[in-house]
């Protein structure tokens, strides 16, 4: 006798079961004497397992179909189709596409690598990467759940899409909502005295914030962020870890610590406009540089005389301009050097301007001072500046406010700008 039978998945995974004409009675039995799945990495132990089949066992077509909407359920396969020969049960199958790796946000009881290897023999068919959908995340957040239980936490456990900074989905992030799970004491060893008070502060600021999986970068970012302004531009931090987790009310409080290495602290060398641009000279560069030889390198000023440079491009149509100051250091004197570099990109040019929540006589008055035609190449400082430099121009407007978008269509190289307005508020 051969029976055969598909599963298919669809959006949402809605399933549809389209069985063949069957020689085996509804009513009937079988007794493979294998069962065997096939095009999947799973083991056969642990599809069994899943599944409720063994070889032997008495099964009905039911059972069968129960058994691989089980496995369809788990949002880990895309197709799975079976037939039965008279001695082996064969089903071959086709995994999901775009399985992604699992990351764990706030669990201090254990670091992700040991987290994962306690699931992975906790929860059957999982491998460190779980599908968008399905029933086998619910799985991993009920062993989650479990876990925690063990340790005296009653928790209340979330998967999310983790995305990039471009919004692309890549993974799957665990994340505890309830209870609170939240730094603690910080300790951070290894600063000198002219960096006790600051370094203090960022200690203070980061007690009481989420511990999540960007604490580390956190606080990395906030003592750059106060040895980079000094000229300490080697400073790092290394050696982070928390003690154990505190259960303390309806939270659970995790004291960290981490190792301070200031370095040196550098001093500015030199900072030149690498070769010629078209809107500032060498000499108007130097005049607009928040930052000369001899000054402590402070990467804030820096950053400002970076922004001055960008401005001039900016407001001739150069909005994706990308401005670098590569440095170049004498480890040896404890100076840097930087060369400042401009690309300037495409020119965009201005497109549509749409005026919203204006009358006809308003919309006249703005058009009247509005400064740039279609097709003009586009000044991003307009917009920022029209209505408040056009104030005793726009008297329709007195009382209103406005705010500005800009929609920069790459494929063109055109600006659309949208300007809502309404009453009330301050010009800007």
């Amino acid at each position: 006798m051969v029976y055969l039978a598909s599963m298919k998945i669809f959006r949402r995974l809605f399933l549809l079961l389209a069985a063949a004409a069957l020689a085996l009675p509804a009513c009937a039995q079988i007794v493979a004497k294998k069962v065997t799945f096939t095009g999947v990495p799973q083991t056969q132990a642990d599809l069994l397992a899943y599944s409720g089949l063994a070889p032997g066992k008495p099964l009905s077509h039911a059972d069968i179909d129960a058994a691989a909407q089980k496995l369809m359920d788990t949002g880990l396969f895309g197709n799975i189709q079976y037939k039965y020969d008279g001695v082996e049960l064969l089903f071959t199958m086709t995994p999901t596409d775009g399985a992604l790796p699992v990351q764990f946000e706030n669990f201090p009881w254990w670091d992700d690598a040991a987290l994962t290897a306690a699931l992975e023999t906790k929860v059957p068919l999982f491998r460190g990467t779980l599908p968008t959908e399905g029933g086998l995340q619910q799985s991993v957040i009920n062993t989650l759940t479990a876990m925690l239980a063990q340790k005296g936490v009653a928790a209340t456990i979330t998967a999310v899409p983790s995305n990039d900074v471009a919004g692309k989905t890549v993974g799957i992030a665990f994340h505890i909502d309830a209870p609170l799970v939240q730094v603690g004491t910080v300790t951070l060893s290894g600063a000198s005295a002219d960096f006790a008070e600051p370094v203090a502060a960022i200690e203070k600021a980061a007690a009481g914030q989420n511990f999540e999986g960007a604490t580390e970068s956190t606080l990395a970012t906030a003592l750059k962020a106060v040895y980079h302004r000094q000229g300490y531009l080697e400073e790092s931090m290394s050696g982070f870890a928390h003690a154990a987790p505190q259960a303390a009310g309806d939270k659970v409080i995790v004291p960290v610590s981490a190792t301070i290495s200031e370095g040196p602290q550098y001093k500015v060398a030199s900072i030149t406009l690498a070769g010629t641009t078209p809107f500032m000279s060498q000499d108007d560069f130097a005049k607009a540089a928040k930052l000369h030889a001899g000054d402590i390198a402070n990467e804030d000023l820096l950053r400002a005389t970076l922004a001055s440079l960008s401005m001039p491009y900016r407001s001739h149509g150069y909005l994706r301009a990308k401005i670098d100051a590569t440095p170049r250091f004498d480890a040896a004197a404890h100076t840097v050097s930087y060369a400042v570099t401009v690309e300037p990109g495409p020119q965009f040019h201005m497109g549509e301007l749409s005026l919203i929540n204006l009358s006809s006589q308003q919309r006249a008055e703005v058009l009247k001072y509005w400064p740039l035609q279609e097709g003009d190449v586009y000044d991003a400082t307009v917009a920022v500046s029209f209505l408040l430099k056009n104030k005793v121009n726009l008297h329709s407007l007195d009382g209103w406010s406005a705010t500005w978008k800009a929609y920069e269509h790459e494929d063109t190289d055109v600006v659309d700008l949208v300007v809502t307005f309404q009453r009330g508020g301050t010009l800007n």
